[in-house]
């Protein structure tokens, strides 16, 4: 059983005990001797705020859905002194990183009110340059610490629960992304080298196995289906930066 199957049903059986809960505090309120209109109130209150308590604990699933390991400053160390160079210069709290084992290009930025991480595919440090890897780690910073993040990982959570995924939209604004680029070469001052892990990653592949319901903390097109997933084209990308 894979790790994104587990999850799942982790998920369930916790969505489970939750209405089990709220209906037997109905039930134990009405064997009190209450009206059946308290009883459903407090049964319908009770869910709301498990649900909400729910939600929170769901964030940190997120990072239990995507996978990978963490990167250790002895095994990783060009990973560690990339991320390190940027953060120091920029008074920017060094992220957890974590390595997944995948050949594709791409990072993910995941923020909670205890951690800020970032999910580097084996396949980045790989196949990108100093400059390259350099790039593209500050465009996974500049994510990291855009305030709607959260709020985007608890929506990843809600899209693995089968019913509430037709309510909610997984979109990316191709606006939004652009944006991030160009605050990202701000962080290193020198265009090309995202322009240049851009290209390169066009070339390697984006795509990272299981990752339908959070395509929009990728900072790359992880889900190969740029008509749908929203994210724009490297090409798009690569000629808005050309023009800073």
């Amino acid at each position: 059983m894979n790790n994104n199957s587990s999850n799942r049903i982790r998920t369930f059986l916790f969505l489970f005990t939750l209405v089990l809960l709220s209906v037997g505090l109905g039930i134990l309120v009405r064997a009190l001797d209450f009206s059946v209109g308290t009883s459903v109130g407090v049964s319908v209150l009770a869910f709301f705020l498990m649900f909400v308590l729910f939600g929170r604990w769901g964030s940190s699933q997120v990072q239990h859905q995507m996978g990978g390991r963490v990167a250790t400053q002895e095994e990783f160390p060009r990973l560690h002194n990339a991320i390190d160079g940027l953060c120091l210069s920029h008074g920017v709290e060094a992220p957890v990183l974590r390595v997944l084992d995948a050949p594709s290009v791409n990072i993910a930025a995941l923020s909670t009110k205890k951690e800020n991480t970032l999910v580097v595919t084996s396949g980045t440090f790989l196949s990108l340059g100093v400059v390259e890897l350099e790039g593209l780690l500050a465009l996974a910073l500049v994510r990291m610490q855009e305030p709607m993040l959260a709020k985007e990982i608890q929506k990843s959570f809600w899209m693995t629960i089968p019913f509430a995924r037709y309510f909610i939209r997984n979109a990316v604004k191709t606006d939004d992304i652009l944006l991030l680029d160009q605050k990202s070469v701000a962080l290193t001052r020198f265009p090309p080298g995202l322009i240049g892990a851009l290209e390169i990653a066009d070339q390697v592949g984006t795509f990272v196995e299981g990752s339908s319901s959070t395509s929009q903390l990728w900072v790359l097109d992880p889900t190969a289906q740029l008509a749908t997933s929203g994210h724009p084209s490297a090409s798009l990308r690569c000629a808005a930066l050309s023009e800073i």
